[in-house]
């Protein structure tokens, strides 16, 4: 897993400046479409972006000054004032804040990147971890709008290919074991870039990138693009957002994988 905090901050601004690219040419109509992301319409997602982008900014802030993380009790206000807007400002306000995270991100020093851990969900992060939870989230959900208005979009490569090396946290905490047929190993083979894991379905689901070869019997193998495994693993490879180039064999049926990956 990459350790560099830069890395990770310099995905997150690449994947915030396409989506802001976006989302600048909606109209009122477009954000009020129903967007991939089940249940919610484009101005929904943009509103979860944004919540997210001001409550990570907050936790940053809080940390950087030494004050007292967030609460359980502040994340309903922050939620119920982004529900309350209307579409065209949580479009608006999405942009404003998501900006103002990855700037304050960007002007930290390597001092204090390297030195400040930030507290969330439970744990104290180390700055290269809590960007990566934010760049995992950032990037599943400008899919979630980019693929509403363009059937081919892909999940950036620049964020696939640093979320790829920490999906076994996903996998562990998603993965249904039940709907795989558990115990149930399969062989995962990506390109862009090249990775080779151990999907096992046993009494959890886990992620695991062997020291070379993958040891021990397999019952199938899967083949795709690192973006298309991300989405597979955050529950966003229906048939047809499916590339052509995912191969599977033996036990690595698609439908199975889907079902044991429902999405969150």
């Amino acid at each position: 897993m990459e350790t560099d905090p830069r890395r990770w901050i310099q995905a997150l601004r690449t994947s915030h400046d396409t989506l802001v690219s976006q989302v600048i040419k909606l109209s009122p109509e477009e954000l009020s479409t129903e967007s991939y992301c089940r249940g919610w319409d484009v101005g929904q997602v943009l509103s979860h972006i944004g919540s997210g982008a001001e409550i990570s900014l907050t936790s940053l802030e809080r940390a950087l000054g030494g004050a007292e993380p967030l609460s359980r009790d502040d994340f309903p206000v922050i939620w119920g004032r982004w529900n309350g807007l209307s579409p065209a400002d949580k479009a608006s306000e999405m942009v404003i804040w998501d900006r103002r995270a990855v700037s304050v991100l960007e002007y930290l020093d390597d001092v204090t990147l390297s030195s400040l851990r930030v507290p969330m969900i439970g744990m104290q992060l180390d700055m290269a971890t809590a960007v990566g939870f934010r760049l995992s989230e950032h990037a599943v959900h400008a899919w979630d709008v980019a693929v509403t208005f363009d059937p081919e979009a892909e999940v950036l490569g620049s964020s696939a290919a640093l979320i790829l090396d920490r999906l076994g946290f996903i996998v562990e905490r998603v993965g249904k074991s039940e709907e795989a047929g558990a115990p149930r190993r399969i062989e995962v083979r990506t390109a862009r870039p090249e990775r080779r894991f151990l999907l096992a379905f046993e009494e959890k689901a886990s992620l695991s990138e062997p020291d070379g070869e993958v040891k021990g019997p397999v019952d199938g193998s899967l083949e795709l693009p690192a973006a298309a495994f991300v989405r597979l693993v955050y529950g966003r490879l229906d048939p047809d957002h499916t590339p052509a180039e995912v191969k599977v064999e033996g036990g690595a049926d698609l439908d199975m994988l889907r079902r044991a990956f429902p999405g969150f």
